[in-house]
């Protein structure tokens, strides 16, 4: 059975360093990056919501189309509101893959830190594109609105993020482990 994981968090948690690492071990697993799908379209920024918005259909289209291929997909992505989230649980569903919603947790403190080293040496692509977005001084709103999504989302796995990547890759690995896993 394919698997199909959300793992979200606050910008800076290592949504995408972790998911990279993670798909490194399952052959032919995709992490799907939403923000590079819309960095992707033309004049994206002169478009928002709208390129948002189209990036997410892709994904969805993108996540279906492997997922019916006995593939699993992983979608590293800050969702502070549930739709986005609904609808990705619902394809699962509709493909017959097994769900996963993980939530990266870290500290508004530990978040505060790296989202200023990230400011000031971005080694991302889009840490270049999202860094103005992604405001040290925004940390604890950040946090907050992940607490108040993990009140509504009762169902997701927290994953504590707040050590090193190496750590936080295991942890991971251990929520999305399923029954078909070793």
């Amino acid at each position: 059975m394919s698997l199909l994981a959300l793992v979200n968090g606050a910008p800076g948690s290592g949504k995408s360093t972790v998911v990279s690492k993670v798909v490194e071990s399952r052959p032919l697993a995709l992490a799907l990056d939403v923000d590079l799908l819309k960095h992707s379209l033309g004049r994206w920024a002169d478009y928002q919501p709208e390129s948002g918005l189209a990036a997410r259909r892709l994904a969805l289209a993108l996540a279906r189309a492997h997922l019916t291929d006995g593939r699993d997909v992983l979608v590293g992505q800050y969702l502070a509101r549930t739709p986005y989230i609904e609808e990705l649980e619902h394809l699962a569903g509709e493909v017959g893959a097994r769900w996963c919603e993980v939530v990266l947790d870290v500290s508004a403190d530990r978040l505060r830190q790296r989202l200023s080293a990230r400011r000031a040496d971005p080694q991302r692509p889009e840490h270049l594109v999202n860094g103005p977005l992604s405001d040290p001084e925004d940390a604890e709103a950040f946090v907050a609105s992940m607490t108040a999504l993990r009140e509504e989302r009762t169902g997701a796995v927290v994953v504590d993020a707040n050590g090193g990547v190496a750590p936080t890759v295991e942890r991971l690995r251990a929520a999305l482990a399923g029954p078909l896993d070793d």
